[in-house]
This record gives C-alpha cells, structure tokens and sequence, in this order.
C-alpha cells in the first residue's frame, strides 16, 4: 500500500510540474502567505515584552508547527478537499468500486503545492525558533518529530471530519463548510489563554489546534510535561479513530449520481 501511495504522490508531481510557471508561483505564494501572517506578532512585539507571558520566539514557534502540520496535511492527503466535490458530481462510485480502502484513495489523491511550500517554510521556521530558544539538540528534536506526527494526525482529522460533512450537508461540490472550520484554526496562531473561555474550549476540545502548536511548545517549556504529553498523543489517536469512523458512517449514507 505504502508503494502505491508514494506512487501516486509521485505521478501528481511530475503533473504539477509539467506547468513551470504556476508551480514556482504557487510556491512563492504559500511562502508569502506564511511570512504576512508572522509580521503580525512582529509588530506586537514591536511594542508590548510578551503576550500573556509567551516570548516572541515561542509564539512563531507556535506557528511553525502549526504550518508544518498544515502544510503535511496539503502534501500527503490533499484528497481530502475533493470529498464534497466527489459526493456531489458522484465521483465517489469509482472509489468504492475499487478493491482498495476508500479513504486510502482519498488519501492518495492529489498534492497541494501551496502545502509544499508551507511545510517547507515551516520546518525551517521550526528549527530557526528551536534554535533561537537555546533548546537545538537531539532530546527536543526528536520531541518536535512526535509533534509534528501528532499534529499532522489531528490536522488531517479535522480537514476530514469536516470535508465528510458533505455526506449529510449538500454543499453544491463546494467546501464552504470545511474552509468555516478549518478558520477557526487561525485564533490557535496565539495562547488560547488570551481568549475568552469559550473559545479556549473550542481550540482545545472540540476543534483541538491547540494540541498542534500551543501545547506542544508548553511541554518544550517544561509545563506539566507528561500530563501535556499524554494528552497529546490521546487526542491525535481519539480524533484520528473518530474522523476514519465519521467518514465511513457518512459513505453509509452516499446515494451516488442520485443524491
């Protein structure tokens, strides 16, 4: 299965880079789109110590999980976006006559080159912010690769629990809905403990992009290590089951080209 997939990954970028042009764009643009949303806390910094106690480097550290995870979700598992524009135009029927998991095709399909460049920018935004934090060797590195697995996990859950939303809610092929969650995502750019308690539970409970970047950085901070720790790795495992079950609940409930 590994051998198909990266196959396939495969294909789609040597598609991709048939159009030169719009592949370095696409590239540059992902890149420029990261680097806007950093000079916003630049400017804070600019006048204001800390925000709520998290130095300058630690917040972008907090973004730069956040991109690569982001990033590694647009990568390896951009099918994802296609589910409502399949289950509207009944493309889903040449999935599930296959002899291959459903979801593993989704999977498969497609490669985000914005992603590319985004995890790209992200993973050395990540080693810069380690690095600036005094905490450059091999016990933090290999917790930053647990971080970005986890992360990537719990990222790719949320894209697909709510692209699976399609299944009960006829989007007209669109991701409206999906794009309105994943949204959300941009208040975890910053401690949840800045926001009102609500929101909070939101980012840490019900749409959990606190666990890719804030929590992460806390256990590097040496706050409640192993309870952070645990949490960690039961939320991406809760979510990844609770997404793969969504998906195939909502397949239950596909109607074909009839819908």
């Amino acid at each position: 299965m590994i051998k198909i997939y990266l196959k396939m990954k495969e294909q789609y970028i040597k598609t991709e880079m048939e159009y030169t042009f719009n592949f370095w764009m696409m590239l540059i643009s992902g890149v420029l789109t990261r680097l806007l949303a950093m000079a916003v806390p630049f400017v804070i910094y600019g006048s204001l110590p800390d925000i709520a106690g998290w130095k300058e480097n630690e917040i972008y550290l907090i973004m730069a999980l956040l991109s690569v995870s982001d990033g590694a979700c647009s990568v390896f598992f951009e099918g994802i976006w296609r589910i409502p524009e399949m289950v509207f135009h009944g493309e889903l029927d040449n999935v599930l006559a296959r002899p291959i998991s459903p979801l593993f095709q989704i999977l498969s399909h497609g490669l985000g080159l914005q992603g590319l460049a985004v995890l790209s920018f992200g993973i050395v935004m990540m080693f810069v912010c380690i690095a600036s934090l005094g905490r450059f060797n091999p016990g933090t590195l290999a917790l930053c690769a647990l971080f970005v697995v986890c992360g990537t996990a719990i990222c790719m859950s949320i894209y697909l629990i709510g692209n699976s939303l399609a299944f009960w809610f006829d989007t007209g092929g669109r991701t409206t809905l999906p794009y309105a969650i994943v949204k959300l995502g941009d208040y975890a750019k910053y401690p949840a403990g800045i926001y009102p308690l609500f929101v909070r539970f939101i980012l840490m409970f019900l749409i959990p992009f606190s666990f890719i970047g804030e929590i992460p950085v806390r256990i590097l901070r040496g706050e409640s290590t192993l309870m952070y720790g645990a949490g960690l790795v039961a939320v991406s495992a809760v979510f990844v089951a609770a997404s793969r079950a969504f998906f195939y609940r909502g397949i239950r409930k596909y109607e074909s080209m009839g819908m």
